[in-house]
This record gives C-alpha cells, structure tokens and sequence, in this order.
C-alpha cells in the first residue's frame, strides 16, 4: 500500500525546510534509511533518510522550494500502485546513479540472464554536503566520481581532480546581467536563514555596543608557553579559546549576559554555552561549545576545533547549532580595529575578538611598545545599560591580562 512520507520534525523547534538536493528519483526502488533528499533548515543541512523500503512512486517539491514540517516529501509504495505524476508534469531527472562496478553481469533495472527483471537500488554517493555543493558549482556528476576517502567517500579533492580532468568551468553563484540591467537573485539555503536571522535580530533587539583594549602581552606569552604542549596532545591553541575561557569566569560576576530573551522574560542560565561564529563558504554558521565553565583551556580548544571543522564541512547535526548563552565572533587577522557585530538572537549580547597588533602605550611614564587586543561588547539594551556592560567588559579585560593567575586558579 502506498505511504505518504511527510516532511518531519527534526527536532530543535524546526518548522521548515529548503529541499537542497534530491538524491533520488521517481521510479528508484530505496532501500530503509536510505538518504532521499538533503534538507536546509535554520540549523544546518540534514539528510532525511527513507522511512521504509520500496519504489518511489512521486516526489513533491523541487530543489530550492521551501516546506512546512508536515508536508508530503514522497510517496512510497511498490511499482504499479499509482502516485506517480504524468511524465510532462514531472521534475527534471537528476544525475543518474551510480553505474554498476564492470564484471557484475546486472545493471540497475536491466534483464537478468533469466530475461526477468532485476531491480537493484542505486548505490549511495557518499560525500559531504560542502563536497555535493562543490559538485554542483563546478559541473561535476558525483555518480561518475572515484571516490579516495574512507569506504570509498568521495572528499572535495576528488571533485577538484574531475573538474581538472574535464575542464569544467565552476557556475556562478550570482548570474551575470548585461551592463544596465538588474539581475534577480533569490537568497536560497543557507544564506537566505543567514538573512532572516539578521533582520529578526536587528528589528527586536536595541543594539549598542562598547569597545575596549587590553594590554596582551602577558596572555601572548601565556599562549607562546602552552601552544608545545597543545599540539603534543593534537590540539590547536589559538587566543579564542583562551578569551572564552576567560569570558566564562566573568560571566557568573555578570549573569545578566549570560541569558536568553524571550517575549519579555528575561532567562538566567547556569551553565556557559558559547557559540562560536565560524566562517564557511556558504556563510556565517554558529556551532556550540557546551559547558565551557567546566573544562580545561585545552578542552575548550579542542572541542572548538572539533565543531568549527564540522561547521566548515556542515557535518554538524542539528543539535550542535542551537542553545549557546553567548556568542564569540573573531575578526580574524585580516579584519580591521573593531566592529560592531549582531546579536545572536534569542541572545542578549556578543563578544567580538579582533586582532593582536603592536601599539605604543604609556607603561610606569614611559612610552613602549605592547601587543593590544581590541574587544567590542554588544548587547540588548532592554536588559543591561552601558555601564554594566563597561564593567563587565573591564572585568574580561581584567582576566585577559592576567591569565597566569586563573590558568593556576590564583585570581
């Protein structure tokens, strides 16, 4: 009998999502938990897998429209029980599976040697979503890429060596106008959750923003010190992790940053969650390091390393991009002084980190030379007034110009 399967709840307050890609098609014969389609949500791209097995027999939505949780995806049943669209009203067919290893005598819904039909379910491409995204902007057909990861995964690097091979000239993500004229582009995937989010942050929350400087000299040697001992352990240290370290020992001073707006109730939390904005080709994605009050400086940098790579190969499930109590931005070494970044709602405040540069300071009367750290506070107005947020920026500044003393637990 045939089964509707509807769009689900993936969990994390998700009511939406953008059907990025159909990794199936109609008539193919799906195996259970099967991957059907990937799906955009506000949290990350997700793979829906099939929840029986059996021949699709329709599938509704095209890549790029946008459904309600409770939607129809596809219909499953078996062959010859209906469901399926008239040929001029269906989609166009995507890349055709995997073709069969040579020497196996079957291929995909060909005769057997008997003369009867033999359905075999197309192989799975395996490969990331930031690999089929890749993929799609260079031309290439994944079905007909050798893949060289684990289990045969086909890795960016393998799509790079067949757009090598065939010349292939990558698609531009805006398309080209004549000169004069406007070109519509819709905001799609990722960058078009990136774009609601902004708007929703700007329009409900009173944004301003302090910016301070902390003399780095003692935490650059602090760093210097400890950076050996991390990468023995496989560890990257940079100065994030210890800022967020840091961050979370003022926090408990000034819980009032550490909490949640949600219409007109303002949540305290306990634990110190923070998001760390990380850049990816598809934009801005904002991973979670959980209990950052609880580990170590080498804990915290290694879980950030942990979930920033994830975040850039958009592995991450859902679960790892929603309920961080702050957020942390770098502006990385390219950046200017300082910036005034948005909040991540439902969030009250954002730390933004800049880069270390040489500046002359006036130490004990004299002129000299320090490594100075720009740092911007931005925050609800609703819920703090500028002169709580200068004190709770001074009380980070504080402890970043020390490390020595907290790192040893000596503050």
């Amino acid at each position: 009998m045939a089964f509707e399967f509807k769009f689900p709840d993936v969990g994390e307050g998700i009511t939406e999502g953008e059907i990025v890609r159909w990794l199936i098609n109609e008539g193919d014969v799906v195996t259970l938990d099967q991957a059907l389609c990937e799906m955009q949500t506000d949290k990350a791209v997700v793979e829906i897998p099939a929840p029986r097995a059996g021949t699709i027999l329709r599938r509704v939505g095209r890549e790029g429209d946008v459904i309600p949780v409770g939607q129809t995806l596809v219909v499953i049943g078996e062959p010859g029980e209906g469901g399926l669209k008239p040929a001029q009203e269906s989609e166009p067919a995507p890349a055709s599976p995997r073709p069969a290893p040579p020497g196996d005598g079957v291929h995909p819904n060909g005769p057997s040697e008997r003369g009867e039909p033999t359905v075999v379910p197309p192989a799975r491409i395996q490969a990331a979503p930031a690999t089929r995204r890749l993929a799609r902007e260079l031309g290439i057909d994944l079905a007909r890429v050798a893949g060289s990861g684990p289990r045969g995964r086909i890795v960016p690097n393998d799509v790079r060596r067949a757009a090598a091979s065939q010349d292939a000239a990558p698609v531009t993500r805006v398309p080209a106008a004549p000169p004069g004229e406007r070109t519509p582009y819709r905001l799609q995937g990722l960058r078009r959750v990136i774009a609601e989010h902004m708007v929703q942050s700007v329009r409900e929350i009173p944004h301003v923003s302090v910016v301070d400087r902390v003399n780095a000299r003692r935490l650059v040697a602090v760093r210097t010190l400890l950076k050996p001992a991390a990468e023995a352990r496989g560890t990257r240290l940079t100065y994030l992790p210890l800022v967020a370290k840091a961050l979370s020992l003022c926090l408990p001073e000034h819980p009032v940053f550490n909490a949640r707006w949600d219409e007109g109730t303002l949540y305290l939390h306990r634990s110190v969650d923070i998001g760390i904005a990380t850049d990816t080709d598809d934009g801005l994605i904002v991973p979670v390091v959980r209990g950052v009050d609880q580990k170590s400086v080498l804990e915290v940098a290694a879980e950030m390393g942990r979930v920033t790579e994830r975040a850039r190969a958009r592995t991450l499930a859902p679960g790892e991009l929603s309920g961080s109590t702050i957020t942390i931005t770098g502006g990385g070494p390219l950046a200017g002084l300082f910036a005034t970044p948005i909040i991540n709602y439902p969030e009250v405040a954002i730390l933004g980190v800049y880069r270390i540069q040489e500046e002359v300071i006036v130490e004990d009367g004299e002129m000299r030379p320090a490594p100075m750290l720009y740092l911007s506070l931005t925050f609800d107005h609703r819920v703090a007034d500028g002169a709580e947020a200068s004190r709770f920026l001074s009380s980070l500044k504080d402890l970043l110009a020390t490390p020595e003393l907290w790192l040893l637990d000596l503050r």
